[in-house]
């Protein structure tokens, strides 16, 4: 029976072997001093929606930092919504160690004071610290900055809220990068877009109101079919558009059962613009170090807290376990540090490795216990051990992503699985949880996932996601803390 389990462990998980490979000398000049650290954070922003990948879009500002350093494509969030996963890059720690397992409003205080934080490590650590746009963790991502911009965000972003304030998010870190200092400093650019996608006119109830209004100008009419930017056709729909999800994995919703495939393809469009325009702005902070003459002592780190469906599996938003919603851009580049136009594919990275990377690299403590781990051995190439699953959370459902299998797992009130083969079926188009001949790989998903949830505790809540939600309304007691 041992010998079965451990054979079922090795069908699921595959071949992976220990990541790291052969050791070599990829750090070419070591610091001569502690970096600065710009963190930038966007909302909803897929991992595939650069123009390294996705010809349909130009992105030269992000693109730019994959160019000089290293992009991670196996890269996934903690939780496929806002406030988790923000959470648990300012902790690393996951939703169910932080307390955030919902998004929270902003006068929910939900993360332990005791819990140490990326800004107050830093501070500490005498950094200058900086934060600049959405916060939206219910505090804990504030905690430790001495600088909060001309506006603080707290909460999610409403309709058009990033394409008025994410500029304004801008101009105040760059005004932050060009101060004159005699220490080393952290920023953060957290923009809203494309988050603001969320609101299209099936979501916002408000006739001529929402996002996609904006671009009516692309929508064909008769006898003057209007194209996309620079002349394009809309972007086509991804290839497992038609695979509609079953209702535990995600509804397509009553309204957008009533689009046509131009409203879909109108749909992407938005969110390429919006795309375009946040890589725009992170042009323009690349462009402040550079003038600044600091673009050789800054240690870059793009990523977002979560995707967007995309209109793949007919869903858009967050919220499910698809590669679209749960995987992220993760790309890091120090000139002169580290390597680069240098691909990691293979390695499982998390919204919890942020927190200790950035310590990692700037010297500053990484506190004992926390699930995240610094990805620096992975950037250096040095021979090291590395997860070989990794696990995301909703509420009420955990998803255990090793090598190419994905096993999810939903309850207890309704309880559900499924299995998909990444390496076979990227697109997510077959469920086998019900294939006989995958059954091995399942019973190996559910083993795995078990004895994840009972070495963290992060096994299913028992109590309600409503209940939750009414607690978080108001202010949480200390002594709930």
């Amino acid at each position: 029976m041992k010998r079965d389990a451990e054979l079922s462990r090795r069908q699921f998980v595959g071949t992976l072997a220990t990541v790291g490979g052969v050791p070599v000398a990829a750090q070419r000049r070591p610091p001569s001093r502690r970096p600065n650290v710009l963190f930038i954070i966007v909302d909803q922003w897929s991992a595939t929606c650069f123009g390294e990948i996705n010809k349909a879009l130009r992105t030269p500002a992000v693109d730019s930092i994959a160019a000089a350093g290293v992009r991670f494509s196996n890269a996934y969030c903690t939780y496929p919504l806002c406030s988790p996963s923000r959470a648990s890059m300012f902790t690393g720690r996951m939703p169910h160690e932080t307390g955030v397992v919902l998004n929270v409003p902003e006068n929910s205080r939900v993360v332990p004071d005791s819990m140490p934080v990326l800004g107050e490590l830093f501070a500490e650590a005498g950094y200058e610290t900086g934060y600049f746009g959405k916060e939206h963790t219910g505090g804990a991502a504030y905690r430790g900055f001495q600088s909060l911009g001309s506006i603080q965000f707290p909460t999610a972003g409403y309709l058009a809220d990033g394409s008025v304030l994410d500029s304004v998010f801008i101009r105040d870190a760059i005004e932050f990068i060009h101060q004159r200092r005699d220490r080393p400093f952290l920023a953060v650019v957290s923009l809203i877009n494309p988050h603001d996608i969320c609101y299209t006119l099936s979501f916002a109830g408000i006739p001529q109101k929402s996002i996609v209004d904006a671009c009516e100008a692309f929508r064909p009419r008769p006898g003057a079919y209007r194209k996309f930017l620079r002349g394009q056709e809309f972007p086509p729909l991804p290839p497992n558009f038609p695979a509609v999800p079953p209702p535990r994995m995600g509804s397509i919703g009553p309204l957008r059962q009533s689009w046509t495939e131009q409203d879909w393809r109108l749909y992407l469009a938005t969110y390429y613009l919006l795309i375009e325009n946040t890589d725009w702005l992170i042009g323009r902070v690349l462009e402040a170090l550079r003038r600044a003459g600091l673009g050789n002592d800054t240690l870059i780190l793009f990523t977002a807290d979560h995707g967007d469906q995309m209109a793949a599996h007919q869903l858009v938003g967050k919220g499910v376990f698809y590669e679209e919603a749960t995987k992220v851009p993760f790309l890091m580049a120090w000139k002169g540090v580290i390597e680069a136009r240098h691909t990691s594919p293979g390695e499982l990275v998390s919204g919890v490795d942020v927190l200790p990377t950035l310590c990692d690299y700037a010297g500053v403590r990484i506190p004992k216990g926390l699930t995240g781990r610094s990805v620096r051995p992975l950037v250096e190439r040095r021979s090291a051990p590395w997860r070989r699953h990794l696990v995301s959370a909703t509420y009420d459902g955990r998803m255990l992503v090793a090598d190419s299998k994905k096993y999810v797992a939903y309850g207890p009130d309704k309880p559900a699985e499924f299995l998909f083969d990444l390496g076979n079926d990227p697109g997510e188009t077959r469920d086998l949880a019900q294939d006989a001949g995958s059954k091995a790989a399942l019973e190996a998903g559910r083993e795995m996932l078990a004895s994840w949830m009972k070495e963290t505790g992060g096994a299913f809540p028992t109590v309600p996601a409503e209940e939750v939600r009414k607690r978080l309304r108001g202010r949480i007691p200390p002594q709930q803390r």
